[in-house]
C-alpha cells in the first residue's frame, strides 16, 4: 500500500515533487518527477535539483504519532497534510483502554492497534472504509486480549 503526496515547494517550477509512504513498515522517501531523489549525508536527507541546477537539501522530520512526516527545505517546514484532530486520535486510540485492564500486555496490544489505526487514518482508502477498518482494529485488539487472558491466565500474572 504505497501512497504518494504532492509537495508544493517554491522554486521548482513545474517539477513534480512527491512524498512516498510505503506501507506500514516501509521507508518514506522523496520523489522528483517520479524518480527517487538522491540520498543526502544525514539521516532522512534528500538532494533535490531545481530547474536551473541548484542543489537543495530536503529532510524528512517525523511528527508525533503521525505516519506523514514534515518536509524541511532550506529551514522551512512544509506540511503535507493537516495534522490529525483530537477526535481522530481518540477514535484511533480506543484500544489503549486495555492498559487499564491488562497492564503491560494490554498496553502493548493497545499501542500496536493505535499505531496501525494512525496509519489507516492517513491511508488513501475511502473515508467510510478507513473508519470501519479502525473500528475493526480496535475490536480485534480487545478480542485478542480477551482470548489471551482467558486461555493463558498465568501469562498475565507478571
Amino acid at each position: 500500500m504505497t501512497s504518494r503526496y504532492p509537495i508544493k515547494i517554491p522554486g521548482f517550477g513545474k517539477q513534480r515533487i512527491e512524498l512516498e509512504i510505503s506501507g506500514f513498515l516501509g521507508k518514506n522517501r522523496i520523489l522528483l518527477n517520479g524518480i527517487p531523489a538522491e540520498k543526502g549525508h544525514r539521516k532522512d536527507e534528500y538532494i533535490l535539483y531545481q530547474p536551473d541546477g541548484v542543489r537543495v537539501s530536503a529532510q524528512l522530520q517525523s511528527t508525533f504519532f503521525d505516519a506523514i512526516p514534515k518536509v524541511i527545505v532550506q529551514g522551512e517546514a512544509y506540511e503535507i497534510l493537516p495534522p490529525l484532530t483530537w477526535y481522530q486520535y481518540v477514535f484511533a486510540g480506543l484500544s489503549l483502554i486495555l492498559v487499564l485492564y491488562g497492564g503491560g500486555y494490554g498496553g502493548l496490544l493497545g499501542m500496536i492497534s493505535f499505531l496501525i489505526n494512525i496509519r489507516l487514518l492517513r491511508s488513501s482508502y475511502p473515508r467510510g472504509l478507513r473508519l470501519l477498518l479502525i473500528l475493526f482494529m480496535n475490536m480485534l485488539a480487545f478480542f485478542i486480549f480477551t482470548m489471551l487472558s482467558r486461555n493463558l491466565p498465568d501469562f498475565f500474572l507478571f
